[in-house]
């Protein structure tokens, strides 16, 4: 006699091993999905913010790193060197033994012409240095005529006195039968009204060249360094000057090679 069983399989139940297995396996394939994805999200998320906060902040900085103070930098102009006015004072210097000039308009003898070697390059209407007989002082003369006569134009310019050497004039620079600039590394020396009355500006440093700079109205010069001073090497700055404040403008410079303006 046979037995049969009157016990129903379990709904949903497997009874299969081998489908056991399967099913094991395909739920283990999920749950690694699923934790790569997860992982790949987060990776995304931080890439995102990283990226944010560099944006908002700039790359690190290192607490030691060196901070920028070229002078050079944009923004940042360099310090000039050359005054924006030369304010002149009254007068020429007074020392080196007080001695007496002749009265203006006075005519050189001509046996002191030949002590005039320091002139401007005017054809016509010149300005010159004379030292008489080729000791003591300097002093400015005039002559209308082509070189021919001489007049004594102002006061003493310098003297062998010690510590006047700066005052002795070595250009002199026309502007005409009334106008004219002498000047040396030091001093420059102005007059407007025929040598009457005279101004100076004195660079104590005694380190400037001082050459004419032709302008349309007024007196012109450019000042450079001389070749050992300390002032950058090629620079220059162009004055121009008022007449009325008795002092020289500054209307345009170059700083070194690189920076300049005008």
């Amino acid at each position: 006699m046979t037995i049969t069983s009157t016990r129903q399989p379990e709904v949903g139940g497997v009874t299969n091993p081998a489908e056991l297995l399967i099913r094991e396996a395909r739920a283990a394939t999920r749950r690694r999905r699923q934790r790569v994805l997860v992982m790949a999200v987060a990776g995304l998320v931080a890439t995102v913010a990283g990226f944010l906060v560099v944006g908002n902040s700039g790359p690190p900085k290192h607490v030691n790193a060196p901070v920028k103070t070229d002078p050079g930098s944009v923004g940042v102009p360099k310090t000039t060197p050359y005054p924006s006015t030369l304010k002149m004072q009254r007068g020429l210097y007074d020392g080196g033994g007080h001695i007496p000039a002749l009265p203006w308009g006075r005519v050189i003898p001509a046996s002191q012409l030949r002590w005039i070697n320091i002139k401007s390059a005017g054809a016509i209407d010149e300005w010159g240095v004379w030292r008489p007989n080729g000791d003591r002082g300097l002093y400015p003369v005039r002559s209308m005529d082509g070189g021919v006569h001489w007049t004594a134009a102002g006061p003493l310019l310098a003297t062998d006195w010690v510590g006047g050497g700066i005052y002795y004039v070595g250009k002199v620079i026309s502007d005409g039968p009334t106008s004219v600039v002498m000047v040396s590394n030091a001093v420059i020396d102005v007059t407007t009204d025929g040598g009457r009355q005279w101004y100076q500006y004195l660079n104590a440093a005694s380190d400037w060249i001082v050459s004419g700079q032709p302008v349309s109205v007024s007196i012109g010069i450019r000042i450079r360094p001389f070749p050992d001073g300390d002032l950058p090497k090629g620079s220059y700055a162009t004055y121009v000057l008022n007449d009325a404040r008795h002092e020289w403008v500054r209307t345009g410079e170059s700083i070194g090679a690189e920076e300049g303006r005008s």
